[in-house]
């Protein structure tokens, strides 16, 4: 008999062991998602901060398309507005009164 209670305990503990496995396992793939997600996020932040300050240089030069570090805006003027283009999207639209 002692020897079925000292397997048991071994057991439990391997059973222990892989569940605390599995919540490490858990928790980590949570953080690493979360890491990658701000990642990504922070990289489309900065394509549309480099669309912005492309499109205002763009449009203090008074050129109708300006491109740069893979980055190209349209700018389309008429009468009493601006609008800023960029792969086929419109960033930035303003009106005069």
């Amino acid at each position: 008999m002692v020897a079925i209670k000292k397997q048991k305990n071994k057991a439990y503990i391997l059973l222990e062991s892989l569940v605390a496995l599995a919540i490490l396992v858990t928790i980590s793939s949570l953080f690493l998602t979360a890491i990658d997600q701000g990642r990504q996020q922070e990289a489309e932040e900065l394509i549309q901060q480099e669309v912005l300050h492309l499109a205002k240089m763009a449009v203090q030069t008074k050129q109708d398309t300006l491109s740069l570090n893979g980055v190209t805006v349209v700018i389309e003027r008429s009468q009493d507005s601006i609008r800023v283009m960029h792969e086929g999207r419109e960033v930035l639209y303003v009106e005069k009164d």
